[in-house]
Parts: C-alpha cells; sequence; structure tokens
C-alpha cells in the first residue's frame, strides 16, 4: 500500500499544473511558436542640440563633422593670495575612449552661461552666444599639444587673474582628433591648484562642460546620436493575427549604413511611445530593451517582445516607438541605418487555456 501512495505522490508531483500553452512556454521552450513579419509602417529621425552640462565627460576635438569644446568655470576666492605659484589645470582622461594627440588653444570666456542649458548655439535657455560655439577673447592665452593620460597646463600669476576676472574659459580644438575628461559628474572634476608657501590649494570646479556641433540628417533619414542627439522613431503596422495572442519575441533587426564612435562600443536602447509623435521630446515609457553593440558590427538584432506584447494587449496604443544611444549625453557618436533595412519578426503562440 505504501508504495502506492508513494507513486500517487510521485505523480502529483510530476504533474504539469501550468494552463495548457503556458507549460509549452515555460517548461518546453518555444519549439511550437509561431512567426509573423509585421509591416514596416515609418521612420523619421528627430534631432536637438541638447545641454551636455550633466555629462560625466568632458570632449575636445573636431572631424568633419563634429567639433566639441569644452568650457570650464571655477570658484576663487574674493582676493587671489600673494606669492601664489606653481599654477596648474590638472583634468583626467577616461581610458574607455580612444585618444588623439591633439592640439587645442584656451581662451577666456566673455559671456556668462548657465551650464544646465548651455548649448553650441545658445548660452542658456532664453539666449543665444553672440556668435556660436561660445564668446571669447580672439587671443589665447595658451596653446596646448596634448598626448598624455593627463591634462596639466602650466598658468602663472597674471593669467590666473585673468581667469578669475573672465566668465570662464573656454577650448578650442585646433586639429582633427578628439580626447574626453571627466567632468565633475563623471567623479573627477577639473581643478586649478596653485602652491602658496608650502601649501597646494585646489579651485573647485563651478560649472563644466562640452558644447557640440554636428551633422543635420534629413528627416527621413534613420539616425541615432549622442552628444548632438538624433533619435529615431520606428512604427510597425498591427497585424490582427496577433489579436488574443501572447508574444514570445520580437526580433528587430537593421543593417549599419555607417557609425562614428570615439569608443569600441555603442549602447542602443528602445523606448515605447506614449502619445502620437511630435518631436524630439514626445512622452516616452519606461526603457524596453538596451543592447550594447560593438563599432565595426554591421548588423544588428534586438528583443522588443514586451513592446510587441504590450501593443498586442493595447492596440490603440501602437504609437511606435524610440531608438537612440543611451545615454544620449555620453559621448559623440552617430550611427545611421541603411535605408530598408528594418525587419521585425514576432514569434507568438495561443495564449493558456485551462486544463
Amino acid at each position: 500500500m505504501r508504495k502506492y501512495l508513494l507513486l500517487a505522490a510521485l505523480c502529483a508531483a510530476a504533474c504539469n499544473k501550468l494552463p495548457v500553452g503556458e507549460g509549452e512556454l515555460d517548461q518546453r521552450g518555444n519549439f511550437n511558436a509561431q512567426t509573423i513579419i509585421l509591416p514596416f509602417w515609418a521612420s523619421v529621425t528627430e534631432t536637438k542640440g541638447i545641454p551636455l552640462g550633466s555629462s560625466t565627460n568632458l570632449i575636445v576635438g573636431k572631424s568633419a563633422d563634429y567639433e566639441s569644446r569644452v568650457i570650464l568655470r571655477f570658484i576663487f576666492p574674493d582676493t587671489l593670495p600673494n606669492g601664489a605659484k606653481d599654477i596648474k589645470l590638472i583634468m583626467l582622461r577616461n581610458p574607455n575612449f580612444h585618444r588623439d594627440t591633439l592640439r587645442f588653444s584656451i581662451h577666456l570666456l566673455t559671456t556668462a552661461f548657465t551650464e544646465t542649458e548651455a548649448t553650441w548655439t545658445k548660452k542658456n535657455a532664453d539666449a543665444g552666444w553672440t556668435t556660436a560655439g561660445g564668446d571669447f577673447e580672439i587671443d589665447s592665452i595658451r596653446y596646448v599639444v596634448y598626448d598624455q593620460d593627463s591634462l596639466i597646463v602650466n598658468f602663472n600669476f597674471a593669467e590666473l587673474s585673468w581667469i578669475k576676472q573672465a566668465k570662464g574659459i573656454i577650448l578650442i580644438p585646433r586639429d582633427t582628433g578628439f580626447v574626453a575628461w571627466y567632468s565633475r559628474e563623471g567623479g573627477n572634476a577639473p581643478q586649478i591648484r596653485m602652491t602658496i608657501g608650502t601649501t597646494t590649494t585646489p579651485l573647485s570646479i563651478d560649472a563644466d562642460l562640452s558644447i557640440v556641433r554636428g551633422p543635420s540628417p534629413l528627416y527621413y533619414e534613420s539616425w541615432l546620436g549622442s552628444g548632438v542627439a538624433f533619435r529615431n522613431f520606428v512604427k510597425f503596422a498591427f497585424d490582427s493575427t496577433l489579436v488574443t495572442k501572447k508574444c514570445l519575441y520580437g526580433e528587430l533587426t537593421f543593417s549599419v549604413a555607417q557609425l562614428f564612435a570615439l569608443r569600441d562600443s555603442l549602447d542602443i536602447g528602445v523606448k515605447e511611445l506614449l502619445k502620437p509623435l511630435y518631436g524630439f521630446d514626445t512622452d516616452v515609457g519606461d526603457l524596453v530593451v538596451l543592447k550594447r553593440i560593438a563599432a565595426t558590427d554591421t548588423l544588428v538584432t534586438m528583443d522588443i517582445g514586451p513592446y510587441i506584447q504590450k501593443i498586442i494587449d493595447h492596440p490603440d496604443s501602437n504609437f511606435g516607438f524610440f531608438m537612440f544611444l543611451s545615454p544620449d549625453n555620453y559621448d559623440i557618436a552617430d550611427l545611421k541605418i541603411r535605408s530598408g533595412s528594418y525587419n521585425l519578426k514576432v514569434g507568438y503562440i495561443d495564449p493558456p487555456g485551462g486544463r
């Protein structure tokens, strides 16, 4: 009798109590999934010169398509101490970025700015620079050839006095190439250090940011970008075949037509639109997926299954999604998607049923 009780207990433990359909997915894999290709509907690129005052990096450099300058403002005492010497500007390089030998000049800034609002064209949210790219004195106070891990620039006492009286300093590239240093948000803020007697005193940073100009994609082209932010709006038509189905995956693929990056990899994010597209700042939901790609990749595959399931459950909410480089204020990069290469294959099963 005991052996039959044991057998019954084993059978009960092994019995699949999940609804029909759910067991196939959770315990047996998706071997029985059906697939469908959703029709491509539209793709447009939204562009915005976003403020970079909250970025963890400060980037100086230029290429055929980009130029990036760095603006710094320090906190000074009311009176500079007499006898200050060994005055140095120090900035630490971010090793995640490629390093080029770079020539740049340092100029005194002549116009006040707001760190969280300034861009290549604007000194704050309400007013532009007199000249795009910042307002500064034509004559530089230093010309630097940079090829080290840390930037160290020496100033004399007179130059330190000029910096104190100015609205800040601006670093302007003089040839091609790029270098990225940490900002204060990156944990290693730029400093000016000076020695008074035997004591070294740092001057803390008050504001630091990059201002960047870059390419202007055509509206109908598909670009992703960081520094100069490009967000690609993508939408696929909903197929009524999916009504009441359970999505197993949404395999989004596209080909890379060209890519510019200062690092070996980039992160691509996807967020669903919560409203019909009305521009760069259209309301979006939570992150659907984040995919890291190598700078050498030519074909990208991402699973946007959660987004597909949401529009299955709520077909009226199919407003499309944004693709973007994440975060879009981290560095200077862009990715152009080959026209006509978007493809979305959905794997699905019938919804779970009772037993």
